[in-house]
């Protein structure tokens, strides 16, 4: 029971992060609805938590606590998430490397033509 209600209290936590969060328009669009969906789903998870609706899911998986499968959930999105944010890092840190490159070869262009 305890497990339940620590469930539910993270995740009401965590959705009033993600509205702050998006109030303050600390996250972009992509994000925010990224974010905001999956507080709800957990809020949604924990609340059904105490109907038992994922007890059986939790026994096929060999867990005794249905309250772990919303941890299980919680790990394997934020490791999604993880993997998706490095994609991001390194495609904007080509981009970057590019952008760099094409500026100082402006740059050397410009010094050229000032001193000719």
């Amino acid at each position: 029971m305890r497990g339940n209600i620590l469930a539910g209290i993270i995740s009401i936590v965590l959705l009033a992060v993600t509205i702050r969060a998006i109030r303050k328009k600390q996250l972009t669009e992509m994000h925010a609805i990224l974010w905001l969906g999956v507080s709800l789903a957990t809020a949604l998870l924990s609340a059904s938590l105490p109907f038992g609706s994922f007890t059986p899911l939790a026994h096929l998986f060999g867990m005794s606590n249905p309250p772990d499968m919303v941890l299980v959930f919680g790990l394997f999105f934020f490791a999604l998430f993880t993997f998706h944010l490095s994609v991001s890092m390194s495609r904007l840190s080509a981009h970057q490397k590019v952008l760099v490159q094409e500026l100082a070869l402006m740059k050397e262009m410009l010094d050229s033509e000032s001193a000719s």
